[in-house]
């Protein structure tokens, strides 16, 4: 099953976080939120998104290489959980992300 997750995130601040099966984590929202509530706003603005977005793969700063959904006013709105070692696993796990997030629960 694959939902959202809207919580306190590390330092105490809210964001939200997409897992797939077996509580293997797809996306994040790849920055932090004022509340709990524009978290799950933002999640939720994903969600609805997540097929029309632009995923673009890009060089991870820490090596390897990520994905990111965006929006055409550059607007970041999912990065990748992690990276990978090459760009075609990264594009994979982009496909993976879109054909899931709008069937995810949680929201």
């Amino acid at each position: 099953m694959v939902a959202f997750r809207v919580a306190l995130g590390q330092g105490g601040q809210p964001s939200w976080w997409l897992y797939g099966a077996n509580d293997e984590l797809l996306a994040w929202a790849g920055r932090n939120y004022v509340s709990l509530a524009f978290a799950r706003d933002e999640a939720a603005a994903f969600q609805s998104a997540a097929r029309r977005v632009e995923y673009q793969i890009y060089p991870h700063p820490d090596g390897g290489w990520g994905w990111r959904a965006v929006q055409p006013v550059d607007y970041y709105m999912a990065h990748s959980a992690g990276g990978f070692t090459k760009p075609a696993e990264a594009r994979r796990a982009a496909k993976k992300v879109k054909a899931l997030a709008q069937r995810a629960s949680g929201l």
